[in-house]
């Protein structure tokens, strides 16, 4: 799952891979990785911690974070602790990490790991979180 492309496209810095791609939106500080997997098991999660860890050094002019997860329909419980640690990788570098992700899920999250809303505020686009980012600078 290593990267398979990398682009740079009126400030739109782009990698990834089929299972996630990151994207740095330099005019406006924002990283915004996306998972591309309908299933978020352990593998899947370090993969994209390791990317989150990545996309931080490698952009880190970076002000703010996105997390679009609005493909994952199913998210494995061993696969959390790397979500939580990217998470915190964000949390102690970045002004706002947001997560984009279904209803559904996030009903689920919700009731099953309410931490995980402590430093966290959810959307159900990357529009909308781009906005509210931009909203509160």
């Amino acid at each position: 799952m290593e990267d398979a492309v990398i682009n740079n496209f009126r400030g739109v810095y782009m990698s990834g891979s089929a299972a996630f791609k990151s994207e740095y939106l330099s005019d406006k500080q924002i990283i915004v990785v996306s998972i591309l997997q309908s299933k978020m098991e352990k593998d899947l999660a370090k993969v994209i911690y390791d990317e989150v860890d990545k996309a931080i050094k490698e952009n880190s002019d970076y002000k703010d974070f996105v997390l679009d997860t609005c493909r994952v329909t199913d998210v494995t419980i061993a696969s959390f602790g790397y979500l939580m640690k990217a998470f915190t990788l964000v949390n102690k570098t970045a002004g706002y990490m947001v997560i984009v992700m279904k209803e559904e899920i996030l009903q689920n999250f919700m009731l099953s790991n309410p931490e995980m809303f402590d430093f966290l505020a959810v959307f159900f686009n990357v529009d909308e979180a781009v906005k509210f980012i931009e909203s509160k600078r």
